[in-house]
């Protein structure tokens, strides 16, 4: 009974390490764009896959937890397995051992990796329901493990910050190579106008720029202005 029970419990913890590899891979290599097109077109789970890419930071951590406790449960309880068939045989257990890390070699980090590379988008449909109960139960656990971190690691240092000064010197002198097409300066603007008004800057806010003429009516009544001065 015992033996059943270690058993059962390596394939259910083997089975949520092909998850979480998966699921990594599928959450870093969809389209964002599809995402967004999918979300306003009424898809509920396209709707769940925006949320876990739009925080980026929370989900990694959540995998990576997740990831970890499985492959440990696994190990411990294939481990005890093997002491329970062979109990006399360091060989066999050796072996054992051997053939269980090549088996999360190839189910655990190879195949599922490769299957959601290749179609992210269905594999993330079809998983991102079991996403959410998973990322529930881990969320307090990832919550507790990112504040012990921060606690122990030093002060992270301060990032160079782009200024406004800066971004409008390469909009306005396009020289050294840069080249920036409309669209890429526009965008840039809409970035810089969400940041001075504090708002948070979404792929549904960026989007915006596509049929927003605010900034070009901007930049028409600047060029406008800067003509009557030289008449």
């Amino acid at each position: 009974m015992t033996g059943l029970m270690l058993f059962l419990v390596s394939v259910v913890a083997l089975a949520f390490s092909m998850f979480f590899s998966g699921i990594e891979t599928g959450f870093l290599s969809v389209s964002r764009a599809r995402v967004l097109h999918m979300v306003r077109a009424g898809g509920r789970r396209a709707k769940l896959i925006q949320e876990a890419i739009s925080n980026l930071g929370k989900t990694t951590t959540t995998v990576l937890v997740g990831n970890n406790i499985a492959n440990v449960v696994f190990s411990s309880a294939n481990a005890a397995l093997s002491v329970m068939v062979f109990p006399d045989s360091a060989t066999a257990q050796a072996i054992w051992g051997f053939v269980a890390a090549c088996l999360v070699l190839f189910l655990c980090e190879f195949m599922p990796k490769l299957l959601c590379a290749a179609r992210p988008i269905a594999r993330l449909l079809m998983l991102i329901p079991i996403w959410v109960m998973v990322s529930r139960v881990l969320a307090p656990l990832g919550a507790a493990l990112t504040y012990v971190i921060e606690i122990i690691l030093p002060d992270r240092e301060a990032r160079s910050r782009v200024t406004p000064e800066s971004v409008l010197k390469i909009l306005k002198d396009r020289k050294d190579g840069v080249r920036l097409s409309d669209f890429e300066s526009a965008l840039v603007g809409r970035i810089m106008v969400l940041r001075a008004k504090g708002a948070e800057v979404t792929p549904e806010s960026l989007l915006l720029v596509l049929d927003n003429d605010e900034y070009y009516e901007d930049e028409k009544s600047e060029k406008s202005l800067s003509e009557n001065k030289e008449t």
